[in-house]
């Protein structure tokens, strides 16, 4: 796509999207120290056993959390949205899908974290999962809970559950391919992903809940996001 499309495209995108967004409270734009630097995740163990049927009716949203260690919190990470199948390109290199699968197997999809409350090397703050290298990006450090209640229509969550994954869609990675009719397809993907961390979640035994209500631009401005990056659902977990 020529760079002029391109950004008319990314125009038209947002123009849409600014429709259907939560107005924030006014009370400004929340943000946590900048940071950089990376979390290497622990080598997560294959899940537990459960049938698929179990962890499809044993599902759901909860509103009561526990901390969740490092450990389950890379297993969840890797199962719900790490590298999956490998496969061969038509030019005979490799191409690994990941496990949550999109709309022409982009990675359309971005996981950022807000540890609310830490755990190990895990200190509060704002973090992007790399799902190639199993390690948590630092965007932001320190406590966060203020800052996140803030970008919620129920704030409560921010001082329930210890972690809260922001599915992210990538415009950049999906418009160079599709036409602006991909932003639907976007929210698809992000509902898939959604899937598997409720279902990953379910078998770790975890409690987890999908939340829609938040402030676009604060949420956005928290975790940094530029103009190609758009926030579609959040999760709570613990």
């Amino acid at each position: 796509m020529a760079e002029e499309s391109f950004d008319s495209a990314v125009a038209r995108v947002h123009d849409v999207h600014r429709r259907l967004v939560d107005r924030g409270t006014g009370s400004g734009l929340p943000t946590v120290p900048a940071a950089d630097g990376t979390c290497v995740l622990p080598s997560p163990p294959p899940l537990p056993p459960m049938p698929l049927r179990t962890a499809l009716r044993d599902r759901r949203s909860h509103y009561r959390f526990a901390d969740m260690d490092a450990l389950r919190l890379s297993t969840l990470l890797r199962s719900a949205a790490g590298p999956g199948r490998t496969t061969e390109r038509p030019d005979g290199r490799p191409h690994t899908f990941r496990m949550n699968p999109t709309a022409g197997g982009l990675d359309s999809i971005d996981l950022h974290l807000v540890v609310l409350r830490g755990t190990g090397e895990i200190g509060p703050g704002t973090y992007l999962f790399d799902p190639h290298r199993h390690v948590l990006s630092r965007t932001g450090t320190g406590p966060c809970v203020d800052a996140l209640e803030s970008c919620l229509v129920q704030p409560q969550f921010a001082r329930r559950a210890p972690f809260v994954v922001i599915l992210v869609g990538r415009l950049d990675r999906t418009l160079i391919k599709y036409s602006e009719r991909h932003y639907r397809t976007l929210h698809i993907d992000a509902g898939i992903a959604a899937q598997n961390l409720y279902l990953v979640a379910t078998a770790l035994e975890s409690a987890c809940c999908a939340i829609s209500g938040f402030y676009d631009e604060e949420l956005s401005h928290l975790l940094r996001l530029d103009r190609l990056s758009v926030p579609l659902l959040a999760f709570a977990l613990g």
